[in-house]
């Protein structure tokens, strides 16, 4: 075990890092994160419809100039076919019915994504989702055998798709930009898709990032302001992460047809261009590949910038998004589908709740006017609502404004047609139920009348793309955590690793100085305490000297004269000590 101990039967089996991903249904529930989403997702769509409605053109015309025999006759003038004959008639006509249908099945491709209703094109209020959860629900709770397969039919076919949304918008474009038979025109309106989207995200997505690292980490706390100006003060280095391998591909496109220019050269290009220089082509084929499979791990370069701050930029991103993809695949794939199907899950919940706390407003509210004034039910005031997810349909049902969802065909003008043979493509459209009471219960409208369904429709739209907005941030607080699970994984950093960066305080502003207040003297320093010396250490008296002792020595063995035998043996009298002075506090002391 990690902490040293032996593992005993009475300790719970720990779940493995992967289980982190399901704390980001809380982390993606930030209001501060949905709020940025919806924006973000308001302002990628208006730019959508913008490039949408400049690149789209009318679908080509058989009986145009450019695809006559007159026009065909000149351009070919002087040539023959490959046996010598010359062209026909009806060659030229062949060769018209060849161009005209390359140009419409190029054509098509354009107006499927931004021609009228198109993918690229629809805003987000109006782009079909599926049915409404909770008419879904109901449907399937409450109807015939035949309602519930119409409606679990539509949820996976029109629902499911959508729940990973976010992933969605985010290849959509990469994937139509390298298929083929695509025109040179609908891949420069691509690319520019592409670029929005990236421009857009790289602000957004790195200040939910950024909000998310923080709070996954627990660290904090840290408000929607200074993730704005984190994110502000390193765009670039968020816009030039998912650039540099799409520029990186471009310049490789842009060789490559360089050089197939001059494999269009006969007998050279054939031989040695195309022949020889073959391995050529499939060197600059497999540094696109190597992009092209990294960008998979596009969705981690936010975070990293958001994790590690001034210690990350913008190579430091691409190279940890791309070598976290390709030393540990499985693990990533593994983490995603985790994240996928656990957001799928928690996402319809959030339609769902959001839906029917929508409608039982809506419904209370309409109690009072059912029993009061039958005429003044609330129902047409939302007819202005989202028709996406069904809101418009479940929020108008049972009143003259009822609508319901049917596919209808579009002819080359972008106009309805019931004739399938001459529609083109395929919509989902809502239209009402009774034609005709709809339009006599709209012609009753009052000036007020229309103002209160566009404030009502401006409420319930704003309510759509914040719950819109939750499948966007749980997408990047997602991405956050696999970044962290990935870097644990691959680097062996701890998931509470993340740089905080604290803001510097500001400084308060002086007050301004009189003009005719002279400036204040100078307050004198004041005087340090005088901090007395320690008392010496008293000094020891000097030792008094040694008093000598006179020892007894023997007698020599011959002397010049015997002492008297009487004699006292000679006796040492120490000499008394000198007279003590005084002292001046003793009574008692002898004067002098």
């Amino acid at each position: 075990m990690a902490d040293g101990r032996a593992p005993t039967p009475a300790d719970p089996p720990r779940p493995g890092p992967w289980t982190e991903i399901f704390r980001c249904f809380q982390v993606a529930l930030d209001p501060r994160k949905l709020l940025v989403a919806a924006v973000a997702i308001l302002v990628m769509s208006l730019m959508w419809w913008l490039l949408s409605v400049t690149f789209y053109y009318p679908a080509p015309d058989r009986n145009a100039a450019e695809y006559s025999n007159a026009t065909l006759i000149k351009e070919y003038e002087g040539k023959t076919k490959a046996g010598g004959a010359a062209y026909t008639e009806d060659d030229y006509k062949q060769i018209g019915d060849r161009r005209y249908q390359a140009d419409l099945e190029q054509w098509r491709v354009l107006d499927a994504l931004a021609g009228p209703g198109g993918r690229l094109r629809t805003l987000p209020w109006q782009e079909y989702r599926g049915p409404n959860p909770f008419l879904f629900a109901t449907d399937v709770l409450g109807g015939s055998a035949a309602d519930r397969t119409n409606a679990i039919t539509g949820f996976l076919s029109g629902s499911i798709p959508v729940l990973v949304e976010p992933l969605v918008k985010l290849l959509l474009p990469v994937a139509k930009l390298i298929s083929p038979g695509v025109s040179p025109l609908t891949r420069l309106y691509l690319f520019l898709i592409l670029l929005s989207n990236v421009v857009v995200w790289a602000f957004a997505g790195g200040v939910i990032t950024r909000l998310a690292a923080v709070q996954l980490a627990g660290k904090g706390p840290i408000s929607l302001g200074q993730a704005v100006r984190f994110v502000r003060n390193r765009y670039l280095a968020y816009l030039g992460a998912p650039l540099v391998p799409l520029v990186i591909i471009g310049a490789c496109v842009l060789g490559l047809v360089l050089y197939g220019v001059l494999g269009l050269i006969p007998f050279v290009g054939d031989l040695f261009v195309l022949g020889l220089g073959l391995p050529v082509v499939i060197v600059g084929g497999a540094v696109m590949a190597v992009f092209l499979v990294g960008l998979v791990g596009y969705p981690l370069m936010y975070p990293t910038l958001s994790a590690e701050a001034d210690q990350s930029d913008t190579f430091d991103a691409l190279s940890r998004s791309i070598n976290y993809v390709y030393q540990s695949p499985w693990h990533y794939l593994w983490y995603w589908l985790v994240a996928v199907v656990y957001g799928a899950a928690v996402t319809l919940f959030i339609l769902f709740f959001t839906s029917l706390t929508v409608y039982v407003g809506k419904w209370a509210v309409g109690l009072t006017a059912s029993t009061v004034w039958t005429d003044r039910k609330p129902e047409y005031l939302f007819v202005y609502a989202p028709e996406s997810f069904g809101w418009k349909e479940l929020l108008t049902k049972d009143s003259p404004y009822a609508v319901r969802g049917e596919w209808v065909g579009l002819d080359r003008n972008g106009k309805e047609t019931a004739d399938q043979n001459q529609a083109v493509r395929f919509v989902h459209a809502y239209k009402p139920v009774d034609l005709a009471a709809y339009d006599n219960a709209r012609a009753g409208f009052y000036v007020y009348n229309s103002w209160g369904a566009y404030i009502v429709g401006f409420w319930v739209t704003l309510i759509f793309l914040l719950m819109l907005g939750f499948s966007y941030s749980f997408f990047w607080s997602a991405a956050t955590m696999i970044y962290l699970l990935m870097r644990l994984r691959v680097d062996e950093a701890g998931l509470e690793e993340v740089v905080v960066d604290e803001d510097e305080p500001e400084l308060p502003v002086a007050p301004p100085k009189p003009a005719d207040v002279p400036p204040a003297a100078p307050a004198p320093a004041a005087s340090l305490p005088v901090i007395p010396a320690p008392p010496a250490p008293p000094v020891p008296p000097p030792p008094l000297p040694p008093i000598p002792v006179v020892e007894d020595r023997p007698a020599p063995a011959t002397l010049p004269f015997s002492p008297p035998a009487d004699a006292a043996k000679p006796t040492y009298t120490a000499p008394e000590p000198p007279p003590r002075p005084a002292d001046k506090d003793d009574k008692d002391a002898p004067p002098g």
